[in-house]
């Protein structure tokens, strides 16, 4: 692979791809810098000042503040859009999958970005923090019936899911170790602050942000907790909760468990044994850093074999988002705001119907943030392209936005970018709006294309500003249906 296509491959799995502008700029920083900058995200200026509760406010005087979930869904798919960290908000979808708590059942929007935020803050740290950090989110707690676990009163469901799901795997624990955790996690719960205050919406969300306070918080309640000595995975001594996860996180099991999932994920849907346990190694020489694993990744010869390029499935926000930051549509939106926005500014309409409608075309093709459809998280890889997904993304047709003069933004940066060299003929053409995309289409697929646009006239077409919106259409459509569009 060239250097241009390596880094293509590095942001289309570690990130949402790029721009031809933004290839450009990271070609110029050189493929160490690149890894650096994805998988370091913390050494990049994040960029990204907008709040979540611009999404909050309405426009109407008479109505109050609206804190549901999907307003921070909006504000999450704009993230995705404009962060110059992309691989933060990749991984935060990881986790989100891995921790999977779902808004249908918690049905409390500041809870929600509360517990995406907790995953975001430590989506590339120690494996220990953000267990224990989504374990003790209220919205998590919530989720797995955790309001509050008493002595001689234990949640089961708690213990069991944060073994089989989170850490462990099925197969290295026992019914008894279940029992045995569910006491050690006795005195958690949680208090739902927001909502004990006085005030209508406005005036409860605004002290909020006035004060950084949260929403609602983790309680520790001693006194409720069983003291008493408990038999976990063989060890046995007084067991707390914090104690509990710890020892869960540095567990074998668990290195390979964490490991499996991110091969899977960023590398092959079929990673070999002694792959996973080579990263498994990482993670344990680390004591966790998951940083650690994912430069071990990156640097390892199977993330860069050939048959492993373009092999996985894009998830719809890899589709969505992927198309929408080629289309610079994130800096579009930035751009709309006023320059001295705050939490309490309203984010422009424009903005919030964008968001919500690549959220909405997101659902439909299986993905809708903040509903993960079980404990288990989101099916990955193969389970994306089934036929009625596939029909689901021939419909969305890049996000269209609009400027001042009417032109659209999407179209024009398309045409513009495959007319900057002398067009051939109409297969040179549909060649570089590929490229615009980056989608690697064998020559015959190349052909059928180019006969479509001949049926419009060819290159000729191209010459006329007025028909560039049409042939945009008309080609993302056809280019859509191609499955090398959906592979990452």
């Amino acid at each position: 692979m060239t250097l241009r296509e390596k880094i293509s491959h590095l942001h289309r799995r570690l990130g949402f791809g790029l721009s031809h502008e933004d290839l450009d700029a990271q070609e110029k920083l050189g493929l160490n810098r690149v890894i650096e900058n994805l998988i370091d995200w913390e050494k990049v200026d994040e960029e990204f000042p907008v709040s979540p509760y611009e999404f909050c406010w309405r426009t109407s005087s008479k109505e109050e503040a609206d804190l549901g979930a999907y307003r921070f869904r909006a504000w999450w798919i704009m993230r995705m859009l404009a962060t110059k960290r992309p691989m933060q908000e990749k991984m935060t979808l990881f986790w989100h999958s891995h921790f999977a708590v779902s808004d249908s059942k918690v049905e409390d929007g500041p809870m929600m970005l509360d517990y995406v935020n907790g995953l975001r803050a430590h989506a590339n740290g120690s494996f220990a923090d953000l267990l224990q950090t989504a374990s003790q989110s209220p919205a998590m707690m919530r989720y797995l019936d955790m309001n509050r676990s008493e002595r001689g009163n234990p949640n089961e469901n708690f213990g069991r899911e944060v073994m089989e799901l989170l850490t462990l795997g099925i197969g290295n624990y026992t019914e008894d170790d279940v029992k045995e955790v569910s006491r050690a996690l006795t005195g958690w719960g949680y208090v739902h602050t927001y909502y004990e205050q006085p005030g209508n919406a406005d005036d409860k969300l605004k002290l909020s942000i006035k004060y950084s306070r949260p929403f609602s918080a983790f309680a520790e309640m001693p006194a409720l907790h069983d003291p008493s000595e408990k038999t976990i995975l063989g060890k046995k001594r007084p067991w707390n909760g914090e104690e509990v996860l710890q020892m869960l996180a540095q567990h074998p099991a668990t290195s390979r468990f964490i490991s499996g999932k991110l091969a899977k994920t960023f590398v092959t849907q079929k990673p070999e044994p002694d792959y996973v346990e080579k990263l498994a190694g990482a993670f344990r020489k680390s004591k966790g850093d998951i940083k650690a694993v994912l430069f071990a990744m990156v640097d390892s010869k199977e993330f860069w074999d050939e048959k492993n390029v373009r092999s996985i499935p894009s998830s719809p926000a890899d589709y969505v988002i992927g198309v929408g930051r080629k289309q610079t549509v994130g800096q579009y939106l930035l751009g709309l705001r006023a320059k001295d926005a705050t939490p309490l500014t309203q984010i422009p309409q424009p903005a919030l119907d964008q968001c919500g409608y690549a959220a909405y075309r997101m659902d439909r093709a299986g993905l809708l943030l903040m509903n993960p459809p079980n404990v288990a998280g989101w099916e990955w890889g193969d389970a994306w392209i089934t036929p009625a997904a596939m029909a689901e993304r021939m419909q969305f047709l890049g996000h269209g936005i609009e400027q001042k003069e009417r032109s659209d933004l999407a179209s024009e940066r398309a045409i513009l970018f495959a007319s900057r060299v002398k067009l051939t003929d109409s297969a040179h053409f549909v060649s570089r709006f590929a490229e615009f995309y980056d989608v690697e289409l064998p020559k015959e697929k190349v052909m059928i294309l180019a006969a479509i646009l001949d049926k419009f006239g060819g290159v000729k077409v191209l010459e006329n500003r007025g028909t560039w919106g049409g042939v945009h259409y008309t080609m993302l459509r056809n280019l859509a249906a191609a499955p090398e569009m959906h592979l990452c």
